[in-house]
């Protein structure tokens, strides 16, 4: 299945450059062969569209993130083709295509970085998972439980969501505004910081030795930033 490949991506230290060359090939197959070399030869090669939201339990505190992320065209036409083959249906398919991804993605904290202090605050586990096709393209929802809850009355913290090695370019939608959900405390407020990559960084993404060594530490270089306060 093609979510057992993302699985498989993931795991970024076994295996990474023969399993990100099958995923390459896959997005090649998938786009009837027409995009161009280039897509294929630098980062990123794959492309997900963002919504986030923060959630507030009843005392104040931050408890979760709400995620949505919407797949590129050429991925979910993959995912679509094989939820489909599924014997309960393309909804049950998809569900088990989701099951998969989100399973390889918790070794890597479901790729959202929060920082409190400049601590980090990881996952405790996730909930509210769901998948639907919109036009085209396949949207997958789920809330990210934090281990701890944070009290934003007295810590601003930031998050980012982004793949490390920068294979899966991840932004908000142009139109996006970070929202809270729950008891929300006055005065709060989310800003969407754009990244600034340095020349360099710029110039090492479109390098084709990505694919044999990965850089555990581009994607953060072109990642968003979200800053949260109340105050």
């Amino acid at each position: 299945m093609i979510a057992g490949v993302f699985h498989i991506i993931m795991a970024n230290s076994r295996q990474t450059a023969q399993m990100r060359g099958i995923l390459i090939k896959i997005f090649v197959l998938v786009s009837c062969l027409v995009a161009p070399v280039s897509l294929i030869k630098a980062h990123p090669h794959m492309w997900v569209d963002l919504n986030s939201q923060i959630v507030m339990g009843d005392d104040g505190m931050v408890t979760a993130i709400n995620q949505e992320w919407l797949f590129d065209d050429f991925f979910s036409t993959a995912l679509i083709e094989d939820a489909a083959n599924h014997p309960q249906g393309i909804q049950t398919g998809l569900s088990a295509e989701v099951e998969i991804i989100l399973d390889g993605l918790q070794a890597y904290n479901f790729f959202t970085l929060v920082t409190v202090n400049d601590e980090t605050v990881p996952a405790d586990r996730i909930s509210r998972v769901g998948v639907e096709i919109r036009g085209q393209r396949v949207w997958m929802r789920f809330t990210m439980q934090l281990t701890d809850p944070i009290d934003v009355k007295t810590q601003p913290f930031s998050y980012a969501i982004f793949d490390p090695t920068y294979y899966i370019e991840m932004f908000h939608l142009d139109d996006a505004v970070v929202s809270f959900a729950g008891i929300v405390p006055d005065g709060c407020s989310t800003t969407i910081r754009q990244p600034n990559p340095s020349s360099e960084a710029i110039a090492l993404s479109q390098s084709t030795t990505l694919d044999e060594n990965p850089n555990q530490t581009i994607g953060r270089l072109f990642a968003e930033t979200i800053l949260v306060k109340c105050q």
